[in-house]
């Protein structure tokens, strides 16, 4: 479906993929000792995956609303699609007039990025709350043209879930 991630096998568990066929498919199973697992449920990226998958499970509009590319500024004011290599790429799924937005900061620097958000489901200084990649609420601001954002500080290939 439309914004949900692709996780190929081995990315839960930090594989490289380098290399030829056999090597890009590292063994997590032991087949010298049948029954053998050797997927580490302790590995971080897993358990990142893991709390990802809760948000989305327990998140209807992230399954099933309608999905938006989101808009971006440096200064709250002059809004567009991203550009160029560093940027963060945003989309919201609403639903039911609950809006989820989701961000990604593509660059290896950080980013402070203010996002377009629904203007008819947010009120200027209401706020939104992080589901996943930060903790507590941003507040919604108003532009001079009326649009709705939040800013987003979002660290090097930073990603967040807000509602």
């Amino acid at each position: 479906m439309l914004g949900t991630a692709v996780i190929y096998y081995g990315t839960e568990q930090g594989f490289s993929g380098h290399g030829g066929d056999n090597q890009m498919r590292e063994a997590m199973f032991d087949k010298n000792v049948p029954g053998r697992n050797l997927l580490n449920r302790d590995c971080r990226i897993y358990r990142e995956i893991a709390r990802i998958a809760d948000v989305l499970r327990e998140t209807e509009p992230l399954r099933f609303g309608r999905m938006y590319y989101r808009h971006i500024s440096g200064d709250g004011e002059h809004f567009g699609f991203p550009y160029g290599a560093t940027y963060t790429l945003a989309f919201s799924r609403v639903l039911y007039g609950q809006e989820i937005l989701v961000a990604y900061n593509v660059s290896s620097q950080p980013r402070n990025d203010h996002v377009i958000v629904d203007a008819t489901l947010h009120a200027d200084g209401s706020s939104m709350r992080f589901l996943y990649g930060g903790a507590g609420t941003t507040q919604v601001s108003t532009a001079s043209d009326g649009s709705r954002s939040v800013q987003l500080n979002l660290a090097p290939h930073g990603f967040a879930i807000l509602r």
